[in-house]
């Protein structure tokens, strides 16, 4: 198949999966970087080493409000602030996750945003309890469509999240546990339990106690570094090393907000193909009670992705 086809198999059929679309979409991707068929979504990026929680005994000195950065601008103010680590961040927004109410709604709503070189492409899925899902590619229409995973990693479903278990090395048990790519769990476990926390923070209805587990297994990470204060957080570095230790094969650039426990990435470098030619993207994802937009058939939405198919093709060649 023309990888260029970006949703040209996932459009000849009546009612298309979500998946068929976000797999082409893959596909074209990797095609842009001159590379190969498309591997698991961030798999090829990620090489990682052992993780422990060696930086928990930092989180209660952290006080969230006081936060600073090595090189935030200095600031005139009588007081010495807190200069964090990386792993500190991340024990800083478990901190502060732990700390919030949970939350509930009629759909569990994840919105992503992801700049294609001059193309933007912004997808939307709504999940209600009972499995039912509806996809949103084109802007201000919504279909119905198959019933799918809230995340493409993992088989679990929105209660299941409810009761994953609040212990960071159980957490990540369970997670790789329950991998939809089980041989690549097998093969890579450290990897794929990194992909798995990182989704759960950003496109999970997990629970406040699951959400500051996750970051206090991510905290362990080896090899990141806070680079400083940005406008909605702190961006942290993350570089992954060869099987032996002995170079970097890459690294991750993502953000993460201590007092509104947002987690984003912002993208990739290096890892054999080079820099990712794709902008930065920005996933959120909330409980709502609407299906905002008008409900038509999935046909409806064809003529946008096509066009947008069209746009990705010429910017290519």
């Amino acid at each position: 198949m023309d990888d260029l086809k970006l949703l040209g198999t996932a459009l000849a059929g009546p009612d298309p999966s979500a998946d068929a679309v976000d797999r082409s979409r893959h596909r074209l991707q990797n095609t842009m970087r001159g590379g190969g068929p498309a591997k698991p979504r961030r798999a090829r990026r990620w090489i990682m080493a052992g993780a422990g929680l060696t930086a928990a005994a930092a989180a209660a000195a952290i006080v969230v409000s006081d936060l600073s950065a090595p090189d935030s601008p200095a600031k005139k103010t009588t007081r010495k602030e807190q200069v964090l680590t990386g792993p500190q961040v991340m024990l800083a927004a478990a901190t502060t996750a732990e700390a919030k109410p949970a939350t509930s709604g009629t759909y569990w709503h994840i919105k992503t945003i992801q700049r294609l070189g001059k193309v933007t492409d912004t997808g939307e899925t709504w999940f209600a309890r009972d499995g039912r899902t509806w996809l949103s590619a084109a802007p201000g229409l919504v279909s119905r469509v198959g019933k799918r995973s809230v995340l493409r990693e993992a088989d679990l479903g929105i209660d299941d999240f409810q009761r994953l278990p609040t212990d960071p090395a159980r957490l990540k048990a369970a997670l790789l546990k329950s991998s939809t790519t089980p041989a690549a769990a097998r093969e890579q476990p450290q990897l794929s339990t990194i992909n798995l926390l990182q989704a759960v923070l950003s496109e999970t209805p997990a629970p406040p106690k699951v959400r500051a587990a996750a970051f206090r297994a991510l905290a362990g990470m080896p090899h990141i570094d806070n680079l400083g204060k940005t406008a909605d957080g702190y961006r942290l570095k993350i570089t992954y090393m060869s099987d032996d230790g002995t170079r970097a094969d890459g690294t991750e650039t993502i953000v993460v907000d201590p007092k509104s426990t947002q987690l984003r990435v912002e993208g990739w470098a290096g890892f054999g193909d080079g820099d990712l030619p794709v902008g930065p993207s920005q996933t959120t994802s909330g409980w709502t009670n609407d299906l905002p937009g008008r409900l038509v058939p999935w046909s409806a939405q064809e003529p946008y992705i096509k066009k947008q198919n069209e746009q990705l093709k010429a910017q290519h060649h």
